[in-house]
Parts: C-alpha cells; sequence; structure tokens
C-alpha cells in the first residue's frame, strides 16, 4: 500500500522511476537492533537511520543501536536509553531550530523552567505524564 502511494507520486511527478518501482519486489533488511516489543518510536529509529546510513547495507550498517534482547530474549534496555536519548536530541534540535516560528515562546518557558523549585518541576512533570498516560488511555 505505502509501495502503491509512492508509485502514484512518482507517476504524477513524471519521475523516471515511477514505471519501475512496480516492478520492484521489497527487501526487508535484517538488522540486529530490529525489535519485537517496541511498537511506538518508528519516529525515532527512521530519524537514526537517516542519520547515519552511508549506501552500506548488511552487518556492515551500524547505526549505534543495542540490540533490545539478549539471545535468550530478555529485554535489555539498553536500547531504550540509546531511543531516549536520541528523543531529546532530536525534540531540542527542533524546538531550538532557526526555522521553528515559535523558537523565542520555548527559550522563555525554558528560562521560566529553570527558575522553579525542584518540588514544582517533579509536579510539572507528574502532571504531564498524567496528561500523557491519559492521551494513551483513550
Amino acid at each position: 500500500m505505502k509501495r502503491d502511494a509512492l508509485l502514484v507520486y512518482l507517476e504524477n511527478i513524471g519521475h523516471p522511476a515511477g514505471g519501475v518501482i512496480n516492478q520492484v519486489e521489497p527487501v526487508r533488511l535484517e538488522m540486529p537492533w530490529r525489535t519485537k516489543h517496541n511498537v511506538i518510536d518508528c519516529g525515532v529509529f527512521l530519524m537514526r537511520h537517516m542519520e547515519t546510513y552511508k549506501g552500506v547495507t548488511g552487518k556492515a550498517w551500524e547505526c549505534g543501536f543495542s540490540n533490545e534482547c539478549t539471545n535468550a530474549g530478555e529485554i535489555t534496555y539498553k536500547q531504550r536509553k540509546e531511543i531516549d536519548d536520541l528523543r531529546h536530541k532530536y525534540i531540542m534540535k527542533m524546538l531550538l531550530s532557526d526555522a521553528n516560528t515559535h523558537r523565542s515562546f520555548v527559550e522563555t518557558d525554558v528560562a521560566k523552567y529553570k527558575k522553579l523549585s525542584a518540588d514544582e518541576k517533579q509536579n510539572l512533570e507528574a502532571a504531564a505524564f498524567d496528561a500523557i498516560k491519559g492521551r494513551l488511555d483513550n
């Protein structure tokens, strides 16, 4: 289905690959860091893949992710930390980008946040967590 949308787009803009891509069989790469349990971080994986892919395929491609599980199938949580670090990196780059038309509001809010006490910060983080959890539960 996704390939069909790409095909229609390429044909609409007159790209030469438009007539060929329909005959290409997609190949799913076997990457050691692929996940079975994480179904929500596809955007982080996509951005990291775009950031690190240099045309090398197979086992030679290294994007910096640890395996999700040990060989025995136990979740290691090391990859979880790597994903969280990247999520922070990417959101900071987006929020503080010169292209962000609301950057000044973000900077103002950050300055206000820095002035809060530890208790106030903890209360805000708890409220944010509850709000996110509430949206996920619906």
